[in-house]
């Protein structure tokens, strides 16, 4: 029979007239066996993340962790990522960065500095609360670190070492530098020193009335117990010209090695954290890193930034007859050399180890044989 249809009006006024179409019901079919049971299957849903059910990213994502692979091509595009920042961009988030973890370095000196005890728990206590805290807050935040830079465009520079990619490397590290140097001259500066949680000790950078008045007077002072008296309340300061005046004095090779083997273990944190897919992972890999090269005494270029910038303001200068310039060639120069080795290597360690596992280079190897497998059949066939 032929469908019958009727015009239906709607009492609103703007509505359209809508038809509606009456279909015959459909014939049984001519077997007397029932049709099969279909259940209804709901079709899949994006969760919160945009990844639909079933897929490759979705089973990556219930990993534990990334393969080592994995994190090298991760690292990789950061490195291309990093390479299109602007000029200010990068230089404000390197400005955070120094913030950061200057932030962690002036707790440490707090917490670390004015711990009683042996010297192996000064450096426990130095290095496990504080300077980890900052690391942590860059990596989650995606501050800019110089050192994690030395990691991430060695890694790029190794995989396609071109003309653009070497001019982006130095760029990211000049910028990255100068940038974490004053994120942490703002910290030793405004919050650490001018705001009296570190006192001045011999300094006439300003105009506040230093705790002694000659280098006499305070190097006396600290030979005897000025640095323990009172529960330890001045011994984050004798902490930070002790110290200070001993990095300004480092020879050139001290410098270097420490500084290789402190962006080594820096680095190897990165790339635990990068293998790790959630926080708890994350945070642990890092902080078990950097409490090693911390308790073991070696040198970090942006650490030493804050350290020895606080220690000069407030009177490392006078108590050890270093200067700024001291700081400079003496300790910042050679701890970067220092820094990027170490990065390098360890760059060149993974990338040699595991580029061949990327799908970039099994891509291009299938088609590699492919075609030669071709050019093989057409040479028998001629023959």
């Amino acid at each position: 029979s032929s469908p019958s249809t009727h015009t239906d009006s709607s009492p609103h006024p703007h509505a359209r007239h809508r038809t509606r179409v009456h279909l015959p019901p459909p014939q049984a079919p001519s077997s007397s066996a029932p049709p099969p049971h279909r259940p209804h299957t709901p079709p899949p849903t994006a969760n919160m993340s945009g990844i639909q059910p079933g897929t490759i990213a979705m089973h990556l994502s219930r990993r534990a962790q990334f393969t080592n692979a994995e994190v090298l091509e991760q690292f990789l595009a950061a490195g291309k990522k990093k390479s299109q920042y602007g000029h200010l961009k990068l230089f404000f988030l390197s400005l955070l960065g120094g913030f950061f973890l200057g932030l962690g370095a002036t707790m440490s000196s707090q917490v670390g500095g004015r711990f009683g005890g042996t010297t192996g728990q000064n450096n426990l206590m130095f290095a496990g609360f504080g300077i980890p805290f900052g690391l942590m807050m860059i990596v989650f935040t995606g501050a800019e670190l110089v050192t994690g830079n030395y990691l991430v465009f060695s890694l790029l520079m190794i995989h396609e070492p071109t003309k653009k990619n070497f001019y982006e490397t130095m760029r990211s590290f000049i910028v990255s530098w100068y940038g974490n140097w004053c994120g942490t001259l703002l910290v030793a500066s405004c919050l650490a020193w001018q705001s009296g949680v570190v006192k001045t000790v011999l300094s006439d950078f300003d105009n506040r009335e230093p705790v002694f008045a000659t280098t006499e007077d305070a190097k006396a002072a600290f030979a005897e117990d000025w640095c323990t008296t009172g529960n330890f309340v001045n011994s984050n300061a004798c902490f930070l010209v002790k110290s200070t005046v001993m990095r300004l004095n480092m020879d050139w090779d001290i410098a270097v090695t420490r500084g290789i083997a402190c962006n080594f273990l820096v680095s190897t944190a990165l790339w635990l954290a990068q293998l790790s897919q959630e926080q708890v992972s994350k945070i642990f890999s890092i902080w078990i890193c950097i409490v090693m090269f911390i308790s073991s005494g070696f040198e970090h270029i942006v650490v030493n930034q804050l350290l020895c910038s606080l220690g000069m303001m407030i009177g490392a200068g006078k108590y050890g007859d270093v200067t700024w310039g001291d700081m400079l060639g003496n300790n910042f120069i050679p701890v970067s050399f220092g820094n990027f080795i170490g990065a390098f290597v360890l760059a060149a360690i993974m990338y040699g180890c595991y580029h061949r596992e990327m799908p970039e280079f099994v891509a291009k190897e299938k088609q590699k044989h492919s075609v030669e497998g071709a050019e093989v059949s057409v040479v028998v066939g001629e023959k």
